[in-house]
């Protein structure tokens, strides 16, 4: 059956949101450990003749008087402000349903290695490996509008009124992800101008009533340049609070 065009223009809609969001996903994670590291390493340079100060700022980013151990620990990086998505179980079918089934099955029989690492021309090679691991990780975890992108990718044939079921509720949650993300303190410091940084963690922490001197923001930064030299090293976050 062919597709409608209000269909059509859903799915190219989820299209864009999908890649965008890729996109902005890998600048959110960039922006939360770099500004991670400079929280975590101006901490050093906070004025000790304010009584209370360094606790002070130890509660407020890292809800954790007892900061030298965790600061010491070798954990990764997760969710600087800990917004992370959460699955609603609730809303996925623990029975995969027989019209997902079949499409997973044309999808896969279409973009297996076994099938395309032959193949001339390794973007198409890199673009089908892709769709296979998507196209498995969502059937598994019943996200069967990623099986609706990608077998329109692929022209394979569509169930009727699927798109409209699951494409066009999922655009608009998506637009809302976008949305939030991009207001996140982690991707506008990624976007920031690199000479900007430095005027925007001052006056913020300025605002905030902490005590430093402009040579101790400068210092920190230049020890996250260095820190970010050594190839392996990675901030720990433990911070719960977002810097806006």
């Amino acid at each position: 059956m062919a597709i409608k065009p209000e269909e059509k223009i859903e799915i190219l809609q989820y299209k864009l949101y999908f890649e965008e969001l890729e996109i902005v996903e890998s600048l959110f994670q960039k922006g939360q450990a770099d500004l991670l590291a400079h929280v975590t390493n101006f901490r050093e340079n906070l004025s000790e003749e304010v009584e209370g100060q360094r606790e002070n700022f130890n509660e407020q980013f890292f809800g954790d008087r007892d900061i030298e151990k965790k600061i010491s620990e070798d954990d990764p990086v997760t969710n600087f402000d800990g917004n992370q998505d959460i699955v609603d179980t609730s809303e996925k079918n623990l029975k995969p349903e027989s019209w997902a089934k079949q499409l997973y099955r044309k999808i896969v029989f279409s973009t297996h290695p076994d099938k395309t690492q032959n193949f001339n021309v390794p973007s198409l090679v890199k673009k089908l490996n892709k769709y296979y691991n998507l196209t498995v990780d969502s059937f598994t975890e019943g996200n069967y509008e990623n099986l609706l992108f990608v077998a329109f990718e692929l022209d394979i044939e569509l169930p009727e009124n699927k798109v409209t079921e699951l494409i066009k509720p999922k655009n608009k949650k998506m637009n809302a992800i976008l949305a939030s993300k991009k207001n996140s303190t982690e991707y506008q410091w990624q976007t920031f101008p690199e000479e900007s940084k430095y005027v925007v963690l001052k006056n913020y922490l300025t605002s905030m009533g902490y005590v430093f001197k402009d040579s101790d923001i400068k210092e920190t930064f230049e020890r996250v340049k260095r820190i970010k030299r050594k190839l392996g090293t990675r901030p720990v976050n433990h911070i719960r609070r977002r810097v806006k």
